[in-house]
């Protein structure tokens, strides 16, 4: 695929995809990228180290901004001092050769995962055309954001 087509499927897949989904592969790629620092630390690959800290800490960066100074204030001021420390151990993870400090990055981000994908999930209808179960009343769509 050329870096072209690329840019453009990339640039189709953020404008259609639902704003959870989008969090969801957000999340995905920065455990993708814990992973990778991780082995590429094994393995002295370092450019590949390199790339994946670089992919992290910009994933990390672009979460804290989409927060910074929604309502309520205290929640998105604690999420923004999170994604900041989770940077911080990356940073010196990277610097340090200290591995084991991408342990509890893993394990935050992959939780905040988790509570994504059942969020998203909890708020999705049945897609047009299908009709809800005899005796099971259908949910309203709700809106997903960070605010609740």
């Amino acid at each position: 695929m050329t870096h072209h087509a690329a840019a453009t499927y990339r640039q189709t897949m953020e404008s259609t995809i639902s704003p959870a989904d989008l969090l969801i592969r957000l999340y995905e790629g920065a455990v993708r990228c814990v992973d990778l620092i991780k082995e590429s630390s094994r393995t002295g690959d370092i450019s590949r180290k390199a790339d994946a800290v670089n992919r992290l800490t910009g994933i990390l960066s672009e979460l804290a901004s989409a927060v910074d100074g929604q309502d309520p204030k205290d929640l998105s001021d604690s999420l923004v001092s999170l994604y900041l420390f989770l940077i911080q151990e990356v940073t010196l993870a990277n610097v340090a050769g200290e591995t084991f400090r991408l342990d509890p990055v893993r394990e935050i981000l992959s939780e905040l995962l988790g509570t994504w994908k059942t969020a998203a999930s909890a708020s999705r209808i049945p897609t047009v055309g299908t009709t809800p179960k005899a005796g099971v009343p259908e949910i309203p769509r709700r809106s997903l954001s960070v605010r609740g």
